[in-house]
């Protein structure tokens, strides 16, 4: 994976204090974690988490929300939840991964926000990296996937023709390679939360 941060991003205007906060120390980091049934992998994930984090933020919280799981995650988080820095947010149902990031997104405290899958397909260590992005005056820094390989050719080819069509019907370009694993300032995470929909397309 590559990172990259567009150059502007709205309806987000930076404010000249902005440069100020994001030069000092450490910032506080919130990282949400969609899943469904994902208790094996969250078993992997977390400790790699809570370690990059710890290293490169003054204040952490990873905030894993359930969308509906039926397997051993409430069991599991019941575990993590009991140290410092992990929330658990249960959803009554399965709404789909947009409502659960949309969720994440109104619990998260942090200075800066991460969101990534539970899959395993997103490296905690682009983390950092992410950072120094965010501190050298990016709003937003996003994944980019650089190869596919591990996909079949079905699965690449239905992705293409899903972001094609979503391009044509609004005549915005999303790149098929920007998932949902992304770095955003909380300015940019209190200006989503305005706008009135639950169940956003955040991909891109």
């Amino acid at each position: 994976m590559q990172l990259t941060a567009p150059a502007r991003i709205w309806p987000v205007t930076r404010k000249p204090a902005v440069g100020d906060r994001r030069s000092g120390g450490l910032p506080s980091a919130s990282c949400i974690v969609p899943g469904l049934n994902e208790c094996d992998n969250l078993r992997v994930l977390l400790p790699s988490l809570a370690a990059i984090l710890e290293a490169h933020s003054s204040a952490w919280e990873v905030i894993v929300v359930d969308d509906g799981s039926t397997d051993a995650t409430a069991e599991l988080m019941a575990s993590w939840t009991a140290r410092p820095g992990f929330r658990y947010l249960q959803l009554s149902r399965n709404f789909g991964k947009e409502a659960a990031l949309s969720a994440g997104l109104e619990a998260a405290e942090g200075e800066v926000v991460v969101s990534l899958d539970a899959d395993l397909q997103h490296p905690p260590a682009l983390i950092p990296p992410m950072i120094e992005r965010w501190r050298a005056g990016a709003d937003v820094v996003c994944a980019v996937r650089e190869n596919r390989d591990d996909e079949s050719s079905l699965k690449r080819y239905g992705a293409s023709l899903l972001y094609l069509i979503l391009g044509s019907a609004d005549g915005v370009t999303i790149s098929p390679d920007v998932g949902d694993f992304r770095l955003m300032d909380r300015q940019v995470v209190l200006a989503l939360l305005q706008l009135p929909e639950r169940t956003r397309f955040m991909k891109g």
